[in-house]
C-alpha cells in the first residue's frame, strides 16, 4: 500500500487554510516528498520507519523550497537526497548555507543534493519532463511495482503533464486559478483544465493541489473547484493538508 499525504497545499504563502506546497508518498520501501514548502515542517508526523527518504523539488520558486530551512529540525534515521531541476546545485546550494540557513553538510543526519540530469536514486522508478512555467519546472511519474504516481504542479497546458500523467492511478496536479477565471498568460491551471488533463491521458484518478492562496482563502472555495472539476472528470478531489490517499 502507497499512502498520499498533503502536508501543504496552497500555493504562494501560508494561511489558515493550508502550508505552501509539499506531498508525502510513504511507500513500502521509501519515503518521497514532494517539493519543499512550509508543510514540510509536519513531515516527521508521518516519517517514522527506517527508510531512505527522497526530495524531489519541482522548481526554485519560494513556495516549493523554503521549507528546506526546516531540515535543520529533523532528524531521520536514514539519509536525505534532495533531487531538482539543472541549476539545483547552484540555487539550492545557495539557499542552504550561511547565512541563510543550516548548511546540508551541518544537519542532524546524511545529505546530498543532485541534480536529476546527472544523477537519479538506484531505487525509485522516476521519471521526469518539463512542465510550461515561468521558469525552469520539472514534473515527475513515479511507478511502484505497477502503481503509477504523477506530480505536476506550477504549469499550463503541455505536452509533459500529457506524458506523465497518462494511464496514471493518480495524477496529483494543480489548481491555482479559480473555475472560469479568464487565463492572463500566467502558466497555470485552473480546475477545469485539471479535469481535462485527465481524462485526456487516461488517469485513474485526480488529486487537485497547489491552490493559489489569493484565489483560495478558504475550503469552501477548493469544494467548489472540486464541484467543477468533476463536472469533467468524477474522479476528482481537492486536496486539503491532513489529507491522505491510499493506492
Amino acid at each position: 500500500m502507497i499512502k498520499v499525504i498533503f502536508l501543504g497545499t496552497n500555493g504562494w504563502f501560508d494561511t489558515q487554510t493550508g502550508n505552501t506546497i509539499c506531498t508525502v508518498l510513504d511507500t513500502p520501501d521509501e519515503y518521497i516528498i514532494l517539493d519543499a514548502g512550509m508543510g514540510i515542517h509536519k513531515a516527521d508526523r508521518y516519517i517514522k520507519k527506517k527508510k531512505p527518504v527522497y526530495i524531489f523539488l519541482s522548481h526554485f520558486h519560494i513556495d516549493h523550497i523554503a521549507g528546506l530551512h526546516v531540515l535543520a529540525k529533523f532528524k531521520f534515521t536514514n539519509s536525505i537526497e534532495i533531487y531538482g531541476p539543472r541549476g539545483s546545485t547552484k540555487h539550492i546550494g545557495s539557499l542552504l548555507r550561511h547565512p541563510y540557513t543550516v548548511p546540508l553538510a551541518n544537519l542532524r543526519m546524511p545529505a546530498r543534493l543532485f541534480e536529476i540530469e546527472r544523477k537519479r536514486p538506484s531505487s525509485v522508478s522516476v521519471e521526469f519532463a518539463p512542465l510550461r512555467h515561468s521558469t525552469i519546472c520539472y514534473g515527475y511519474r513515479f511507478d511502484f511495482s505497477g502503481t503509477v504516481i504523477a506530480y505536476c504542479t506550477d504549469t499550463g497546458t503541455c505536452p509533459g503533464l500529457n506524458a506523465l500523467g497518462a494511464g496514471a492511478d493518480l495524477l496529483i496536479c494543480e489548481s491555482s486559478f479559480r473555475p472560469g477565471e479568464k487565463l492572463d498568460g500566467w502558466p497555470h491551471l485552473r480546475p477545469e483544465d485539471a479535469a481535462h488533463a485527465a481524462r485526456a491521458c487516461g488517469a485513474k484518478d485526480l488529486a487537485l493541489t497547489h491552490f493559489d492562496a489569493s484565489r483560495y482563502p478558504d475550503l469552501k472555495s477548493r469544494m467548489a473547484a472540486q464541484r467543477c472539476a468533476r463536472t469533467i472528470f468524477k474522479s476528482t478531489v481537492a486536496a486539503r493538508d491532513g489529507l491522505i490517499i491510499e493506492l
